[in-house]
């Protein structure tokens, strides 16, 4: 394991902890709780999807100032969905995020972690690496308040899924797209030529990200195959006895960007930092550099000693 993937999984266990101790006990599945990004993957055509539990969105990916590497992989069910192991040139693989703590109207109270009720945080594919730490997509918004009511209870309903007695309780599903909400219903339903409809009621478009041949661009060290651009969106700054939430009413905040490389690790990059190399890659580089300086020095070295006899040679033949 890479000393930046052993950071990134002490962050995410922390943010873990705080939501196991507010809501174990309501929860089936220990892998899942209520405002979880789920992260599916979807293909036009095929048979199956996942769906995957990323993290908190409110206590992990919420105003991160770190970049988040290698926090999950998934090459294998993406090579099972696609029917390739070229899966990230597969025009006809889609994936997306979203997430959503509660779906109460009755409440203006901040949930656990902070959220008012009906907060969503939600993927739009990112057009180019362009800058780090900044969005590369339009911002989504939501028209009026039944439009955060319609897309929050949209949201809960799929990513409950994995809160679902009838499947495997791990932190991924990967199952056939009769059983699966992620490719039916209003929330990512495609319509004839692979191009998805309006997700959870609201969102033109829908909120994934078809993949395509080529590479995408290099983000914070990464060789992205794509990106997506994450947004939270709030459903009310009215709170009461406490502050007003950071952020604007029905309108997405840029949080960071999802991408992913050909290996199918997934990192959150927020900023520019390019990771240090881990100390074995650092003892081996120096290693590799103190062989080439003593060949170096051998070659010149054996050439000095070429020069000298040549020139001692010189010296006895013009002697003689």
């Amino acid at each position: 394991m890479t000393t930046k993937s052993i950071l990134t999984k002490a962050i995410l266990a922390a943010g873990g902890l705080v939501l196991s101790l507010n809501s174990a006990s309501a929860q089936d599945n220990p892998n899942f709780a209520a405002g979880d990004i789920i992260l599916y993957a979807h293909k036009f055509g095929g048979t199956q999807t996942l769906m995957l539990n990323m993290g908190n969105a409110a206590t992990v990916f919420r105003n991160a100032t770190s970049n988040l590497f290698d926090i999950k992989n998934i090459n294998s069910e993406l090579t099972a969905i696609s029917g390739s192991a070229n899966w990230y040139e597969d025009a006809s693989l889609w994936w997306g995020v979203a997430a959503v703590q509660d779906t109460s109207t009755s409440t203006i109270t901040p949930g656990p972690n902070g959220d008012p009720s009906r907060t969503v945080y939600v993927s739009r594919g990112r057009n180019t690496a362009g800058t780090e730490g900044t969005a590369s997509s339009t911002a989504w918004t939501a028209a009026a308040n039944s439009s955060m009511t319609t897309a929050s209870g949209n949201i809960e309903v799929m990513n409950l899924r994995l809160n679902d007695g009838s499947v495997t309780m791990t932190d991924r599903l990967l199952e056939s797209t009769t059983a699966s909400p992620v490719d039916n219903g209003n929330q990512n339903s495609f319509s004839i030529g692979g191009t998805p409809n309006t997700a959870y009621g609201i969102f033109n478009g829908g909120v994934m990200k078809r993949f395509d041949t080529g590479t995408f661009g290099t983000m914070a060290g990464v060789a992205a195959e794509n990106a997506l651009d994450l947004y939270r969106i709030l459903a009310t700054t009215n709170v009461n006895a406490a502050p007003s939430p950071a952020g604007s009413l029905r309108a997405g905040s840029y949080e960071g960007s999802f991408v992913i490389a050909s290996d199918g690790d997934i990192s959150f990059i927020v900023n520019d930092v390019v990771p240090v190399p881990e100390p074995a890659t650092m003892v081996a580089g120096l290693a590799l550099g103190a062989v080439a300086t003593l060949t170096r020095r051998r070659r010149r070295g054996q050439t000095a000693a070429t020069a000298a006899t040549a020139a001692t040679a010189a010296t006895a033949a013009t002697a003689a």
